[in-house]
């Protein structure tokens, strides 16, 4: 009972909160800007980006076009095999189904450690390994041919741009194993949220020392009447500024939205975010951006979406950025 009426009076102060102080703090300018670039990653926007001082990167062309659609064409057979799980979701009620399922030898790290189970994580990092070596590798006739798997361009690209280097993130105790350099995503239509879900992936005030962000590389896009688009928008962002913990507390409420797939909250967010930042992209595009900032993935009505995706985890200019899944 006691817990109960602590939660209600909770509630209670954070909304007079919201009502007396509450107003999101949105960047503009540079600090709203999404980069585009063509090919490759430079130094310069990794460095504005990790440290907030813009809000997405886009880089065109990352991996070659007619191969990424080939990867991902791979990829969606899979998924259509029954190989793909569900990526559910951390909200406050625990785990949840989302629009994206995953591929491969492992689940997502918070998937694989929610049970507490210490046979589950042990699980997770043999199937790292396993994941690793096998999409380097594709099958032709018996014949065996190596590939430069889309995540391990990013993961050598990033290593050579970023002053202190990068790589994949590891345990801090134990066997010291390799975190995942991430995993394929799969979203089939007709998807449960036709303008997108919008969430963040972590919560809590942008930092200019330290933050986590995901690496996207869109592969293949949903066909229209049949007929397949070279591009289209795939991502919308929002340059949310909030960066103390002040800005946060006053906007907890509306905030706490983007852990919960609540229809109404869905509304309120999108009416007090206004209009995102939307990214349109083609098969071989790769998107960077903080998972602290909200975003979407545009909703769809027929055929497959397929990505790579991975985390990076900033914690300062002279550390090295560190990669999981």
């Amino acid at each position: 009972m006691k817990s109960a009426e602590s939660a209600a009076a909770m509630r209670s102060f954070f909304v007079w909160l919201q009502q007396r102080y509450g107003g999101l703090v949105m960047d503009t300018g540079r600090r709203a800007q999404v980069i585009v670039r063509d090919n490759e990653l430079q130094t310069q926007d990794l460095k504005r980006l990790m440290t907030h001082e813009a809000t997405a990167l886009h880089v065109k062309g990352f991996y070659d076009k007619n191969a990424a659609a080939q990867v991902g064409e791979g990829l969606a057979q899979e998924a259509l095999k029954g190989r793909a799980r569900n990526w559910k979701v951390s909200t406050s009620r625990g785990l949840e189904s989302s629009d994206v399922s995953t591929l491969g030898a492992h689940p997502p790290f918070n998937v694989a450690c929610a049970s507490g189970n210490k046979k589950d994580i042990d699980e997770y990092f043999e199937g790292v390994r396993q994941e690793l070596r096998v999409r380097r590798s594709v099958v032709d006739n018996n014949v065996v041919h190596h590939q430069l798997w889309p995540l391990d361009k990013f993961r050598l690209e990033l290593d050579e741009a970023w002053p202190a280097g990068a790589g994949l993130a590891r345990e801090s105790d134990g066997g010291k194993r390799p975190f995942s350099g991430g995993l394929p995503r799969v979203m089939m239509g007709p998807t449960r949220w036709k303008r997108g879900f919008i969430h963040v992936d972590e919560m809590g005030p942008l930092s200019s020392t330290q933050g986590l962000f995901s690496a996207n590389v869109y592969l293949q896009l949903p066909a229209s009447n049949n007929e397949a688009i070279s591009s289209q928008p795939a991502l919308q962002i929002w340059p949310l500024g909030i960066r103390s913990r002040w800005d946060w507390y006053r906007n907890a409420l509306l905030l706490s939205g983007l852990s919960s797939q609540d229809p109404e909250m869905q509304v309120d967010l999108r009416s007090n975010l206004g209009d995102p930042e939307i990214i349109e992209v083609e098969p071989g595009d790769m998107v960077m951006l903080c998972v602290q900032r909200p975003h979407a993935a545009v909703g769809f009505q027929n055929d497959t979406r397929v990505s790579l995706q991975c985390f990076v985890q900033h914690n300062g200019d002279d550390k090295r950025l560190l990669i999981d899944s």
